[in-house]
């Protein structure tokens, strides 16, 4: 298991984005040299070990996704009322659901859920959309009483 500092190095190495270490990042290049993933090139810099190849990315994923398992709570559907769960499977099936006077409660009580997160934006004001939360997003089926058919486009 890694630190989320040590995630968040491994991410930009492996989108390739290159930085001076510094004396602070030393400390988590070594936790990534422990783990077996990076190991110093004698130069004062890191580089992947040897034969690492493309399950950088796999090992990048499956870390990104264990943080965010523990950084949520799964959500609770069992307080939603049907109109929300029917704005659910709405946006499940791949609908777009405009926020606006009318949705914007029931997308309310999907947060409330733990299923979305409001978002805000300068031009569309406090909660003009909405985004699944992680637990939400991978259960989404099972939370708007579906069976998963296929998958609509993220």
């Amino acid at each position: 298991m890694l630190s989320e500092n040590a995630v968040a190095l491994l991410r930009f190495r492996v989108k390739g984005w290159r930085f001076p270490v510094r004396d602070r990042d030393h400390v988590t290049f070594e936790e990534l040299v422990s783990a077996g993933i990076m190991e110093s090139d004698g130069n004062g810099d890191y580089r992947f070990t040897d034969g690492l190849g493309a399950r950088r990315e796999k090992i990048l994923q499956e870390e990104e996704d264990r943080i965010e398992r523990e950084r949520h709570e799964p959500p609770d559907a069992s307080e939603l009322s049907e109109a929300a769960r029917g704005l659910l499977r709405s946006l499940v099936s791949g609908e777009k659901v405009e926020v606006d006077e009318m949705t914007r409660p029931l997308y309310r009580e999907l947060t409330a859920a733990r299923i979305m997160v409001p978002m805000h934006s300068f031009i569309g004001g406090w909660e003009s959309s909405f985004r699944y939360t992680y637990w939400g997003w991978h259960r989404r089926f099972e939370l708007a009483g579906m069976t998963r058919a296929k998958e609509p486009a993220r």
